[in-house]
Formats: C-alpha cells, sequence, structure tokens
C-alpha cells in the first residue's frame, strides 16, 4: 500500500487513536529516594491512575485489571472514580473487551442524577466513543464525541481535557476530515504541553505530523516529528519511539527514502517488541510488510501480512486487519494468484466500507488498479480504476459543495452589509422627511425648498443604492468565476465542466471530440523532486495546452494530473493531428524546477461523438468514461502514447458499457477500432 494508505498507530480506528495514551511506569513518577526508603508506600491515587494510563498505551488489557482493583481506594461519585472509570474504559476498548467497556460506561451514565452527573455522562460518551470507532462506527463516534464535548462540564483539567480532544481529533482524521484533524491536533498539542507529560507531548507531536503529511504539508509533517523523536528519546519511552519512527517510516516513504522507510519501520518494530506493545507490533509489522510489497520482495511481503493477520483479528482491530488483508491481495496478485488476491483485498475494501472511510476505499481501489496492471491483468485494472474515480468524484463533490457554501456564506454577509447600509440611509432619510414637515407647519414659505431638497436627498440615496446593486453583481459575478477556475493551473474545474455541459449536451447527450490526458510517472516526479516541482509541471502542461488549442476549446483541470478536453467535433485526420499535437508539447521539452530539468510525457484517450458507424447517442458520464479506459490502455501500453477510439459497433448504451468494461478485448474481437499514436521521445531529464 502507498503511503496514504499504510496504517498509523493514531490513523486505525480510535483503537490506535487510544494507543496515543502511553505508559509511565509508576517508579518513575515517584523519586528515587522515596522508592528506596519506602517502597511499600503507594504513590497518590491520583499519579498510580496516570502511570496505569501510560503503561495501558502498551498494555492494556493488564493495565485495566489494575485499575480496577484500585476502585475501591476511591470515595464514590469522587473526581478520582470518575478518572479511574474514565481511564479503564478507554483501556478496556484498546484490549478489545468491548461488553467491558460498555459496562463501564453504563456506571459513568447511573451517576447523571449525582452532583458530578454531567461529567459522569461525558466521560461515558466518551468511552462509547472510542468503543465506536474501534468498531468501525467512524460517523457516530464523531457525533457522540463531539457531545461529550458539549456536554463537558467547563474547567476541566488539562489531563481530563487532552482524551476528548485527542478522540476527537484521530476521528476526524480516520473520517478523511483533515483541515478539522489539524484545528483539534492544535488543541491537543497545546493541553500536551500544559500537563507536560513527555509520551503524550510525543505522541501527538507524532499525530499533528501524519495529518500533515496526509495534507501535502511534507516540510511541518518531518519538523513536528522531529521533535517528537527528541522528547521520546530523552524520556527513553519505547512505546513513544515506537510510533514516531513509524510515523518517520511513512513520511520517509512519502519522500521516496526506500532504505530509511525500512530503517525506521524495523527500528519501530523493535521498540514496540521492548515496549511489550502487541497492538503496536502487529502493526509495524503490517507496515514493514507494505515495505516488501512495494520493494518488489512479494514472499517476503506475503509472510509478515500473514503473520500480522491473526494478531490483528486476536486484537480486534480492524484498521491493522484492513492493511494486512489488503498487503496479503497485492502479494498474491503480484505473483499472479489474481482471484485470491481479489479476494483477500475486497474483504479490506468491505472493512473499510462498514467504517464509513470513503477515502480508504479509494486508496485501495486506486493501489489495486496498479498492482492488477503492473501484473498484466488490464481489465481488472480498468474495473478498479473506474471505481476509484467514482469515489474521488465523490469525494471531490463533497469539497465543491463546502466551497459553494462558503462562497454562498460570502455572498450573504456582503448581502447583509448592504441591507443594513440602506437601513440605515432609509433611517436618515426618514428623518429628515420628519424635521421637513415641522418646517412645513411653522414656515409655509420654505415648502418648495424642502421638497427640492427630499428629491436631491431621494435622488442620491436612489443612484447609491443602484451602484451598491451594480457592485454586488460584479463581486458576485467575480465569486461565481473563481469558483470555477482550479486555483494552481487558472484552467476550468469540474464545477464549470458540468455547467458547460448543460449547452453542449443540452439533450443530455455530447456531440463533440473528447480528450482525457494523464501525465505519466507524476508520483514519481513528486517523490524525486518534491510536492512544488509536481505543482510547477501541472502549471507547465497548462500553459502547453493552452497554446495547443484554440481560445474557444474547453480545458479542464479534470483531477490530480488528469486534464480533460473537449473540442466541437472534428474529422478523424483533424482529431488525431491534435493528439499528436498535444502529445508532443507535453514532451517536447523539460520542465524547468529550480536547478532541474524534469522530463515529462502524457498518456491520452481519446473519441469523437457521436462514434460511427452506429452514431449512438451517448452521455457526457458514458463519453468520459470510454476515453478514460482508452487513456488507460495507453497507460498499460508503455505510456507517452494516445489510443483513440474511431470505431465502436453498439447500438445501445447497455452494449457500450460492456465495451468500455472490456475495452481491449473488444478491440481484438473487431468491435472496436483503435488509432494508436506514439508520443516524441522525451528529452533526457537532466540536473544542472
Amino acid at each position: 500500500m502507498s503511503a496514504g494508505c499504510k496504517a498509523s498507530p493514531v490513523e486505525m480506528s480510535v483503537p490506535a487513536l487510544c494507543r496515543g495514551l502511553v505508559r509511565i511506569v509508576a517508579c518513575c513518577v515517584l523519586p528515587m529516594a522515596a522508592v528506596a526508603t519506602a517502597a511499600d508506600a503507594p504513590p497518590p491515587l491520583q499519579q498510580q491512575i496516570v502511570a496505569l494510563e501510560h503503561q495501558g498505551d502498551g498494555q492494556p488489557r493488564e493495565a485495566a485489571q489494575a485499575l480496577d482493583r484500585l476502585l475501591n481506594s476511591t470515595a464514590p461519585f469522587s473526581p478520582e472514580r470518575l478518572e479511574l472509570l474514565t481511564v479503564r474504559g478507554i483501556l478496556l476498548n484498546m484490549a478489545s473487551e468491548p461488553e467491558a467497556a460498555d459496562q463501564v460506561a453504563q456506571l459513568l451514565e447511573d451517576w447523571s442524577r449525582t452532583p458530578a452527573g454531567n461529567a459522569a455522562a461525558s466521560a461515558a460518551m466518551l468511552v462509547r466513543a472510542r468503543g465506536l470507532a474501534l468498531r468501525g462506527n467512524l460517523k457516530k463516534a464523531d457525533t457522540l464525541i463531539n457531545e461529550a464535548l458539549l456536554k463537558l462540564p467547563a474547567g476541566p483539567s488539562p489531563r481530563m481535557r487532552l482524551r476528548y480532544v485527542l478522540t476527537q481529533a484521530r476521528i476526524k482524521d480516520d473520517s478523511g476530515k483533515l483541515e478539522d484533524a489539524v484545528r483539534i491536533y492544535h488543541e491537543a498539542l497545546t493541553l500536551a504541553d500544559q500537563v507536560g507529560e513527555p509520551w503524550q507531548r510525543a505522541e501527538v507531536r507524532s499525530s499533528l505530523a501524519y495529518v500533515y503529511m496526509e495534507a501535502k504539508q511534507p516540510d511541518r509533517a518531518r519538523r513536528l516529528n522531529a521533535e517528537a523523536l527528541e522528547i521520546a528519546m530523552q524520556a527513553q519511552d519505547f512505546t513513544a519511539l515506537g510510533r514516531v519512527h513509524n510515523t518517520q517510516g511513512i513520511l520517509l516513504d512519502d519522500a521516496g527514502d526506500r532504505e530509511g522507510e525500512r530503517r525506521e519501520m524495523q527500528m519501530a518494530v523493535d521498540a514496540a517488541r521492548k515496549a511489550g506493545a502487541r497492538n503496536d507490533e502487529t502493526l509495524y509489522l503490517a507496515n514493514l510488510g507494505d515495505f516488501y510489497l512495494k520493494s518488489g520482495q512479494f514472499k517476503t511481503a506475503l509472510t509478515l501480512s500473514e503473520e500480522a493477520l491473526p494478531l490483528a483479528r486476536e486484537l480486534k482491530d480492524v484498521g491493522i486487519e484492513t492493511v494486512a488483508l489488503a498487503n496479503i491481495g497485492f502479494a498474491h496478485i503480484s505473483m499472479k494468484n489474481f482471484e485470491l488476491g481479489k479476494k483477500y483485498v475486497e474483504d479490506a475494501i468491505a472493512i473499510d466500507e462498514r467504517r464509513g472511510s470513503i477515502p480508504g476505499v479509494s486508496q485501495t481501489l486506486s493501489e489495486l488498479g496498479t498492482y492488477l496492471e503492473r501484473a498484466g491483468d488490464l481489465p481488472g485494472a480498468v474495473k478498479a480504476y473506474h471505481r476509484h474515480r467514482q469515489l474521488s468524484d465523490e469525494i471531490l463533490q463533497r469539497g465543491q459543495q463546502k466551497a459553494i457554501v462558503e462562497m454562498q456564506e460570502r455572498f450573504d454577509a456582503e448581502r447583509r452589509t448592504r441591507d443594513l447600509e440602506l437601513l440605515n440611509r432609509e433611517n436618515t432619510l426618514k428623518t429628515e422627511q420628519l424635521r421637513q414637515r415641522d418646517l412645513q407647519q411653522r414656515l409655509w414659505w420654505l415648502l418648495a425648498a424642502t421638497f427640492v431638497l427630499s428629491f436631491v436627498v431621494l435622488l442620491v440615496l436612489y443612484r447609491r443604492v443602484r451602484q451598491s446593486n451594480q457592485a454586488l453583481e460584479s463581486s458576485n459575478y467575480q465569486l461565481l468565476v473563481q469558483s470555477e477556475r482550479d486555483p494552481l493551473t487558472g484552467l476550468a474545474n469540474r464545477r464549470h465542466f458540468q455547467a458547460a455541459m448543460k449547452q453542449l449536451a443540452a439533450d443530455g447527450k455530447l456531440a463533440g471530440t473528447v480528450f482525457l490526458i494523464d501525465i505519466d510517472h507524476f508520483k514519481r516526479i513528486n517523490d524525486r523532486h518534491g510536492h512544488n516541482a509536481g505543482d510547477t509541471v501541472l502549471v507547465e502542461m497548462a500553459r502547453r495546452l493552452r497554446d495547443t488549442l484554440r481560445e474557444h476549446d474547453l480545458i479542464v483541470r479534470w483531477g490530480g494530473e488528469e486534464f480533460l478536453v473537449i473540442v466541437r467535433a472534428l474529422g478523424s485526420d483533424q482529431v488525431e493531428a491534435l493528439a499528436r499535437r498535444m502529445l508532443g508539447a507535453m514532451a517536447g521539452s523539460p520542465v524547468r524546477h529550480e536547478d532541474s530539468d524534469i522530463a515529462v510525457t502524457g498518456s491520452i484517450g481519446f473519441a469523437t461523438f457521436p462514434i460511427e458507424p452506429t452514431l449512438l447517442p451517448v452521455s457526457w458520464e458514458r463519453a468520459i468514461n470510454l476515453v478514460d479506459t482508452a487513456m488507460y490502455l495507453a497507460k498499460a501500453h508503455g505510456r507517452n502514447r494516445a489510443y483513440g477510439v474511431r470505431l465502436l459497433h453498439a447500438r445501445d448504451e447497455s452494449k457500450l458499457d460492456d465495451i468500455t468494461r472490456s475495452l481491449e478485448a473488444a478491440w481484438r474481437e473487431g468491435q472496436v477500432a483503435l488509432t494508436l499514436l506514439q508520443g516524441p521521445s522525451p528529452t533526457s531529464e537532466a540536473v544542472a
């Protein structure tokens, strides 16, 4: 699996989240002199709870049992008992004992009629939210932790609030809500520094570093994880060290440092074994299996993943189970055991679907397509890529909806401001009119002048209101234009495309030539030169496409490194000539970024609709699916080339869908005629 799909201890369900509460050995809490002189004297109860919470991060079952033995040492309905039960419920969930955790939550709910009722009810919600997240119900867990924070009485200790905030942040991260996760993790970071426990300070930083990596901010991620490593090493906390090394391995994977990734992952396994943290050890074994999988050592990857799977199921950790299942599937596929491999991957996808993790499903499908393509199962790869694209569209649509809501909020705010100004002006006018009426009664000879003055005021106000409305219309138009443009490349985005389709396909059927273009090996460019270089390549490719096409042709930033072009229907010679020009424009000269020359090529799928010879009317969605499949053929057969669908024998849309799903087979059977265009040899990549 890729770095984006690799499991972090804090990314995995809230169990994994729960692993953010780490071990503090009781002897580290007590001064050494006190241990030597009063070995039999137990530490204060609060310190014992904190020490067991720390221990429970790596050994949750044993720590939960020790907390149970301390229960009688606390007074009924006391703050100490509330904290003890809260921590014990958390640890029981981590130990995969949901029934016992629910019993603790029920005990807390039974306090609702006591003076500490709100605090206990809130703690019960926290325990239940962690259990729900552990069992994969992220949506309900998110709702419950939000309610728990609202119910939490004002002024809790930083340590108690930290438990809630960490839970909320990790659920947001698991649900793919990265912006919310970053914001809430920063609050957790402040709280952890207030609490002052090294293990919490280290692990919150490592967790936030992982989210920054997911949000494509690698520099911030590396700085935060370096801070976490320094804190964990000073404390010699092996649980925290394991998690920091695991996150560092994921960061190095994202940066393309393969040897560094392997080293950090092995260090994470070793640290977890020293800490006796079986959950973490299982996770790191799964991640190490992922490394060997991407390194082409499929048998080693399969062995490690098969070792991790039963441990994950024994621990009832669905996050680790998902990683292990997917990696077993990818290893089998890479060794040509296609059906068995697909079964394991589908099992992993089913778990993410039950958890409501759409980004996780989408990422797994993308990787499935990649592994099937490499192993030679092209039809299977195309099917996986289509499923991935559908989910990517859904995620993108959510982002567009959010942007539209934000734009509407700005519009409403501007309208309210202008309405308020108009109301103030109207009030001024009313005051003036009352004053004039009073003057009229006393000074009749000023009536004419008052009338003229009122007329002038009304005229001025009318002109100002008209100018305000014109400015508002201009502002709304600018907002609309901005919402339909990709901020990086300046090209149209999918929202503009959907609006354009209402004109280009007014009857629901597309008439025109469609090209779908994908930059080859774009991830390799990011890995080798950094994400800023990737942005430079995207901007330059957008410029070259604009220079190649006419002003009225539609060019859309379709996805991460994909561009969609729609032109009026062209003859076959013109279509092929345009495809050649676009291939040449992309590969003609390297893209300059800082001191590097980056060679770039692209793969293209294209077709003109309606397609000869049947001239079947086709919706724009089906048209794009067809050229999308043609583009994947171009990538699968060597890249830097274009495949065009010239003829397609389909008399209804059902037959068209069948051909689209198995385009290469239909080509061999004569149901489809394809045109292959080879791109020019790219300029060799060089570093100045």
